[in-house]
């Protein structure tokens, strides 16, 4: 992947504008050059042992299929509006978590439980300790963007208000979708439907797991996390 990206010309110059890419791609295969690890390996002896995330991976063993769950996809604007299908089978390609696949992505492609989910979010909460020293805990939240730069996604645009630090969005100015208190969240998700966030204003965090194919950025989630901040973040 990386000899045929690398032939590629840029969208943009570095540092003009912030686009969904496939950078973090790029980063895990940076990380097994300078490891001499696989990126599997490396995760899971730096990542997934510490933390005690023993379900975490990029192939489920066959032991644990029964508890694989099943993905659905259906309305991505109406997460309750009926009519869903089950695609577990075809999506992202057939076979899936449950059979050995040759390219690691530093983009996605684990699959994982709310307990490994809940180990992993809480190991950055700042002053954790458990993974990552307090100073790198600090700086991960920090927005890396120009102020006068916002995230944006291919299919969605420009996202209001979303700077973007070393390990997901940060709410820069909260939207009428965004709780009213979640100035400098630092948040991200994937397309199973699955979303996990950070106030470090308040140590507080959380993980929604759907398995629901409409990404992160939808209704269902900041639904979610209006009433959740209204109880835990002042």
């Amino acid at each position: 992947m990386i000899d045929q990206l690398e032939a590629l010309p840029l969208a943009f110059q570095p540092g003009t504008t912030w686009e969904y890419s496939v950078a973090i791609d790029v980063l895990g295969r940076v990380v097994e050059v300078v490891s001499g690890q696989s990126f599997g390996d490396f995760l899971q002896a730096r990542i997934f042992t510490p933390l005690g995330m023993v379900d975490t991976a990029f192939v489920v063993p066959s032991a644990k299929r029964d508890r694989l769950v099943a993905y659905y996809k259906g309305s991505n604007l109406d997460p309750m509006k009926p009519g869903l299908s089950r695609i577990d089978d075809t999506s992202p390609y057939p076979g899936a978590y449950v059979r050995n696949w040759p390219r690691q992505s530093g983009g996605g492609g684990l699959i994982t439980t709310l307990d490994d989910m809940r180990a992993l979010v809480s190991a950055l909460l700042p002053g954790s300790g458990t993974l990552l020293k307090p100073a790198t805990l600090a700086h991960i939240g920090v927005d890396q963007l120009r102020s006068d730069l916002v995230i944006r996604l291919s299919t969605l645009g420009p996202m209001p208000g979303k700077g973007f630090g070393l390990a997901g969005s940060v709410t820069r100015t909260p939207t009428a979708i965004d709780p009213p208190n979640s100035s400098g969240e630092l948040q991200w998700g994937g397309v199973a439907g699955t979303h996990w966030w950070i106030c470090p204003r308040a140590n507080f965090a959380g993980v929604l797991m759907t398995q629901h194919y409409m990404a992160f950025w939808n209704p269902f989630f900041f639904e979610f996390k209006k009433p959740a901040y209204g109880t835990h973040a002042t």
